[in-house]
């Protein structure tokens, strides 16, 4: 019996339907691996809700490695997507272009809706701060009745008009109180270069005037990982009240 072979085109064909169809899981793998799922109850355990630590997450973010931090019991997770591990859903794809937009919706997330909260930590997603030391920061400003502001602090300088001259805080850690809140500009639009740690002081600023409390950090209390290449290892030992 003579067999035709198979023409080329249907070779090409056929290779490539392999291809689409091997590459479906890993797409759906891809896709689940973006909307992690960390404990469905993460947030229903917060008892204590004198303290909240907000932390911008992305894809690259690893949840659980947080979860597992003393801050587990404090974290609010802001996200770009819906999970049960998530906190706060602003719906902001995380680019530099859009950071200063998801700080606004999750400011305005805060002062809406988390009344019954004193303290408040934001903290960047590759930083870590001493446990002993944010309680002791919470022990002495208990009850303070003046918007308190805790962290490095810089004064930006630029020709938009909306940031220019703004004292803010570095976004790695920055600290404050519901009093801070209650008194912060949530109505604000921003069009102009990346900058979300600015943008956080200008709310600060327009809405709370010169009656804030502003507080330097420790810097021996606050971590940041430490990138030794440009493909991102990372050199950090981490210890349970970090």
């Amino acid at each position: 019996m003579h067999i035709v072979p198979p023409s080329r085109a249907v070779v090409v064909l056929l290779t490539m339907i392999v291809i689409v169809a091997g590459s479906i899981p890993l797409f759906l793998w891809y896709t689940a691996s973006c909307q992690p799922e960390v404990k469905a109850t993460l947030y229903q355990r917060k008892t204590d809700k004198s303290l909240a630590v907000v932390m911008p997450m992305n894809c690259n973010t690893d949840h659980q490695f947080y979860s597992n931090m003393w801050m587990g019991d404090y974290l609010h997770p802001v996200c770009d997507y819906r999970s049960s591990g998530c906190a706060i859903y602003c719906n902001q794809a995380s680019t530099y272009d859009s950071l200063a937009k998801k700080t606004i919706c999750f400011t305005r997330v805060l002062k809406n809706y988390y009344n019954e909260t004193e303290f408040f930590i934001k903290l960047d997603d590759d930083a870590l701060v001493d446990r002993n030391y944010i309680f002791g920061l919470m022990d002495k400003y208990k009850g303070y009745k003046k918007p308190l502001y805790i962290s490095e602090f810089s004064t930006y300088h630029n020709s938009q008009p909306l940031l220019d001259g703004t004292r803010y805080g570095n976004g790695k850690f920055y600290m404050f109180n519901r009093k801070l809140l209650d008194c912060i500009a949530r109505d604000i639009d921003y069009l102009g270069p990346r900058n979300e740690d600015a943008i956080f002081g200008a709310m600060v600023r327009l809405g709370c005037g010169e009656g804030v409390k502003r507080v330097p950090q420790d810097n021996s209390k606050v971590w940041h990982r430490e990138y030794i290449s440009k493909n991102k290892r990372i050199d950090m030992v981490v210890l349970r009240n970090h």
